[in-house]
């Protein structure tokens, strides 16, 4: 009698340090279930299961845990000490000490997480996971497809490359740049694009004064869409402050993410009546938003970059996190997709001089966008993710595997170290 086998398991690596790296694993999730939905259509039967775990939730413990942690307050309240942290890790024998100082505080939970998913492909999406994955993988003395998903643009920092993966995907070829100097071999290396939600990939054939009427906009009115990105972060209270006191001829959408304070506080502004503005929280419907505006004032977070090209939308720049956003203003600028004005004064100039009627440099950047956009990275890395899973009938990895010793756990890491089981923790349902 033949046992049922069980469905092929992709295990996404996040954590929650922002709102980029869990957006990136649903948008490589979204398009899996978009290719196995394809696949049925054609009346294939793929047979698979996805896991999106926040691993530093889920395996790591004191300090480690409540360390990563401070990542949203320090880019908040310390932002230049933070750039200073990350200049500072990133040369590979910093990090590599920094590494080892903290991985037996997560190393016995990421066996355990391995050892109860029993992936048969893994994709890491935060630099932190990806040599620790490794070693553990190493340590159980298995070979499980792993591959890094680089989110970051330009700014690389080391931690993110391993040259052991069996692939590193980049969204530029800046990162890949960085990717074949550190000694990732070119062969592993591929340049696919950020992965972003495959909504952004498919375009709207309305005229622009439909799309906005549709989300309850002037139809006939420039449309400027402020956007702090998931946790709303960026300084943007103070650059609405400042529109508000100097209205523009256009209307303004304004996303306030997660950060309940800044939708509070912009709710209270007093605008000028010939200047409307539509203020929102968190939205998922992002790309409408994108597509109903001229152009997007934002962060220089690498994702809602990429949204934005992607949807052929122009780019003004408040500011960056120092370090790892801090070369996405000259992407942006170099490529010419937007502009940086990072004082509430140079926004309100900017946009002055950009929804003027003879100014061209919007179509200009549009038609960058187009030219740089890579929308249908997300449908790329699903693809090649799932071609490196066992073909049906064979044997997975974690059932090939000869009987043998368990490998060594480390010492003092008892059942204090055994897997926790948070509530923030995604687990996403069978592909089918």
């Amino acid at each position: 009698m033949n046992l049922p086998t069980r469905p092929r398991t992709v295990l996404f690596l996040i954590a929650d340090t922002g709102a980029g790296h869990r957006s990136a694993a649903n948008a490589i999730h979204r398009a899996m279930r978009m290719l196995n939905t394809r696949s049925a259509a054609a009346g294939q039967t793929p047979d698979w299961q996805a896991h999106i775990v926040d691993a530093i939730a889920e395996c790591s413990r004191f300090p480690l845990r409540h360390g990563v942690s401070l990542y949203g307050p320090a880019i908040t309240r310390s932002p230049q000490l933070y750039g200073r942290l990350f200049h500072l890790t990133n040369s590979s024998v910093r990090f590599e000490r920094a590494w080892r100082a903290c991985q037996p505080f997560v190393r016995e939970g990421m066996r355990d997480l391995l050892e109860r998913i029993r992936p048969d492909a893994i994709v890491s999406i935060h630099p932190l996971l990806n040599h620790i994955t490794l070693q553990v993988l190493h340590d159980l003395r298995i070979h499980v497809p792993f591959i890094t998903v680089v989110t970051d643009l330009v700014d690389v920092h080391c931690a993110w490359i391993a040259p052991r993966a069996d692939a590193c995907i980049v969204p530029t070829e800046q990162a890949r740049q960085v990717a074949l100097a550190a000694g990732v071999s070119a062969r592993r290396v591929r340049l696919l694009g950020m992965p972003i939600d495959p909504a952004f990939s498919q375009p709207d054939p309305r005229p622009l004064a439909e799309r906005r009427r549709a989300l309850g906009l002037d139809p006939a009115l420039r449309t400027v869409l402020i956007a702090g990105g998931g946790e709303g972060a960026g300084g943007l209270a103070e650059s609405i402050s400042a529109l508000a006191r100097q209205p523009l001829d256009a209307q303004l959408v304004i996303v306030a993410g997660r950060n309940r304070q800044l939708y509070e506080e912009v709710r209270q502004m007093r605008f000028a009546r010939r200047m409307p503005a539509h203020v929102f929280g968190f939205v998922d419907n992002m790309p409408a938003l994108m597509r109903a505006a001229d152009v997007v004032v934002t962060k220089a977070g690498p994702g809602t970059i990429c949204e934005a090209i992607a949807c052929g939308l122009p780019i003004l720049l408040t500011g960056a996190i120092p370090g790892q956003e801090e070369g996405n203003l000259d992407y942006v600028r170099e490529s010419g997709l937007g502009e940086v004005a990072t004082t509430p004064a140079a926004l309100v100039t900017a946009l002055r001089r950009l929804l003027q009627p003879a100014d061209p440099r919007l179509a200009v950047w549009r038609e960058n966008a187009r030219r740089h956009s890579h929308a249908g990275a997300s449908l790329e890395i699903a693809r090649f993710v799932l071609s490196l899973l066992p073909v049906v009938g064979a044997p997975s990895a974690w059932e090939a595997r000869p009987r043998q010793l368990p490998a060594p756990r480390l010492a003092g890491h008892g059942a204090g170290a055994r897997l926790r089981r948070h509530s923030d923790v995604t687990v996403d349902v069978r592909g089918a």
